[in-house]
């Protein structure tokens, strides 16, 4: 029995296909391995219950328990007008969906977006976005990962997870409807992605008007180099801005480490 209404889901949002399951993984991963099935069916969702070894950037890793909303959503940017140049902004794009959503439901929480792909609820993660893009048959598509913490009270996470971690649960005291909040995700996503295809202006600004980072001296690690600066926003191509010793430098990608 599970705890989404897939007939809902489906009538309520423009997804042609619903991949269920109990537990996986990692979304992200199964979705990698349907690729070759759901390119014709995109936007397609892959959707758990329990994500057991869920995936962060790089090597991070992503805990989660019971209670999660966990999903990865498959796109085709040739369907959504989205080029090749507005890509690398998508993770970004996701990061102010959710954060409208969750801004809505937690009206007394300071919501903010974490450049490149984390969602804090009064500067404590309660989102985690995982874009990854790959080609079927030369044909680019997109997965968009997501895990919010909603249900899952995070009294029994790893200490380390605990101190800079939340979930809507922890703060509010109340539970959310699962599907509810999983049609209002995806179609926020979907209105964020279609503002990213139009380059509008109003998106960049709203990213950057709730950016956790712009004013703050932060720390970025950038391959094997770090930067440390001042940061001073997001430019158009989803690069951080940061104001160092040697000038103003824009970073395509990166892990804050201090902040």
């Amino acid at each position: 029995m599970t705890s989404f209404d897939l007939t809902r889901i489906h009538r309520e949002t423009s997804l042609r296909h619903v991949e269920y399951h109990d537990s996986v993984a990692s979304t992200n991963q199964l979705a990698n391995e349907l690729l070759p099935d759901l390119q014709s069916l995109c936007p397609a969702l892959v959707l758990a219950a329990t994500q057991t070894a869920g995936r962060g950037r790089g090597t991070n890793s992503w805990w989660s328990s019971t209670g999660a909303l966990t999903f990865s959503l498959v796109i085709d940017p040739a369907e959504l007008l989205l080029t090749s140049e507005r890509l690398p902004l998508t993770s970004l794009a996701v990061g102010v969906a959710v954060r409208r959503v969750l801004a809505v439901m937690v009206p007394s929480g300071v919501i903010s977006v974490k450049w490149p792909n984390d969602i804090l609820l009064n500067e404590h993660k309660v989102c985690g976005i995982l874009t990854e893009q790959q080609a079927v048959n030369r044909r680019p598509l997109v997965i968009i990962g997501v895990g919010i913490n909603a249900n899952n009270a995070l009294d029994g996470a790893p200490d380390d997870v605990r101190q800079r971690a939340t979930s809507l649960f922890d703060v509010t005291g109340d539970s959310v409807d699962l599907t509810v909040l999983l049609i209002t995700v995806v179609k926020e996503i979907e209105i964020a992605v279609a503002e990213l295809s139009a380059a509008s202006d109003t998106l960049l600004a709203e990213l950057n008007r709730h950016s956790l980072l712009n004013g703050r001296v932060v720390t970025v690690q950038t391959g094997n180099d770090r930067r440390r600066g001042v940061c001073r926003g997001i430019n158009e191509s989803g690069e951080l801005l940061l104001q160092t010793d040697g000038g103003l430098e824009s970073l395509i990608s990166g892990t804050v480490m201090e902040w």
